[in-house]
């Protein structure tokens, strides 16, 4: 199904791209991820995020139904139109069409590597821009220990207490340094490499602070 759904992305087959596509390692629900080898002379090893199919229709359905929802609320309840249902499902549609767009996220994993390339402690995957359109993203592979597994971190000499200031100030420098962080810094987004740098993976939902914020929750 994933080999399809890069044919149909880059129109050509997925083998010119890859010359090997594992099955899904890891699996949300709007995409899976997958392990493959790149055709490039040397190859690359790179995590490839593909939509599921029918993903889009799925949330075009849903959202409608959102929508009538909150048009008949409004037009029964006062307190329905003070809370602006309409506004909040049109908002969220909004949402939902940049999240189903991979290219959003690998411009957003883009701009945090850039911003944070200095970083001793911190570091972002490259995108694989070649590689990426719509229903399609690759980047970098990631070999690293997921930040929840306490005994393998310490298995590795890795202390899971300075993990966990790391991952801290990593998310305050990202929002009061830059003004744009990874806000979805969950225990399965985040990995911890063989030199001890916190790896931050899927940047489908980011956040941006203006300077006036920036300065407010710093002096607070």
């Amino acid at each position: 199904v994933a080999g399809a759904e890069i044919e149909v992305a880059f129109g050509r087959p997925a083998t010119e791209m890859f010359s090997a596509f594992d099955g899904p390692t890891a699996a949300a629900s709007i995409a899976q991820v997958h392990r493959a080898e790149t055709t490039d002379e040397p190859p690359a090893d790179a995590a490839v995020k593909v939509l599921r199919p029918g993903i889009e229709a799925l949330f075009r359905r849903d959202l409608e139904a959102l929508a009538l929802f909150a048009r008949l609320a409004e037009r029964f309840s006062l307190e329905a139109r003070r809370l602006r249902l309409t506004a909040l499902v049109e908002t969220l549609a909004a949402s939902v069409a940049l999240e189903l767009d991979l290219r959003m996220e690998a411009a957003a994993a883009s701009e945090l590597y850039e911003r944070t390339r200095g970083d001793a402690d911190f570091r972002v995957p490259h995108i694989d821009w070649t590689r990426t359109a719509t229903r399609v993203l690759t980047s970098e592979w990631i070999d690293g220990i997921p930040v929840r597994d306490r005994a393998a971190l310490a298995a590795a000499g890795f202390d899971p207490k300075k993990i966990a200031v790391i991952v801290m100030r990593s998310f305050l420098t990202q929002a009061l340094r830059d003004g744009f962080f990874h806000a979805d810094m969950h225990p399965g987004n985040l990995f911890v490499d063989a030199k001890g740098r916190l790896v931050a993976v899927d940047f489908g939902i980011m956040g941006r602070l203006d300077e006036t914020m920036r300065r407010f929750m710093a002096g607070t």
